[in-house]
């Protein structure tokens, strides 16, 4: 952030690169996971013909519910680092609930510089006038 508190471009770049990899890492974690918690499910099944429980869960569940809580870290950890370089106190506090505001904010903070994202959160790039 410069002295009159706007964001320099390399801080938003840094800001779009850590939001694609935010994207990149959930989809991966969720393709990944949803396959090993299958994998896990069959394997189980195959060892004990009932299948494990826990806590009234499923081997099947157990596999979905640790999934769901590596996509829900994943976006915790790296909405905190996104908040963190645009200097938003509530992306830092809450960044589940803002993941589908930081492209917006981003995007908004580079209008005011005369630039905008590229395609999948790409670098910025300056914004074309027509006419």
């Amino acid at each position: 952030m410069t002295d009159n508190g706007t964001f320099t471009i390399d801080e938003l770049n840094l800001a779009l690169r850590l939001m694609r990899r935010l994207l990149l890492r959930v989809f991966a974690i969720s393709t990944l996971g949803i396959v090993a918690a299958i994998a896990f499910a069959w394997i189980v099944r195959q060892i004990t013909p009932y299948g494990f429980h826990f806590a009234g869960f499923s081997s099947d569940d157990l596999g979905m519910i640790v999934v769901v809580v590596l996509v829900i870290a994943e976006i915790f950890s790296d909405g905190r680092k996104v908040g963190r370089v645009m200097r938003d106190p509530m992306m830092m506090r809450m960044p589940v609930l803002l993941m589908m505001s930081m492209g917006t904010t981003v995007a908004r903070k580079a209008a005011e510089l005369g630039m905008k994202p590229g395609p999948f959160f790409g670098p910025l790039r300056p914004i074309l006038k027509r006419g």
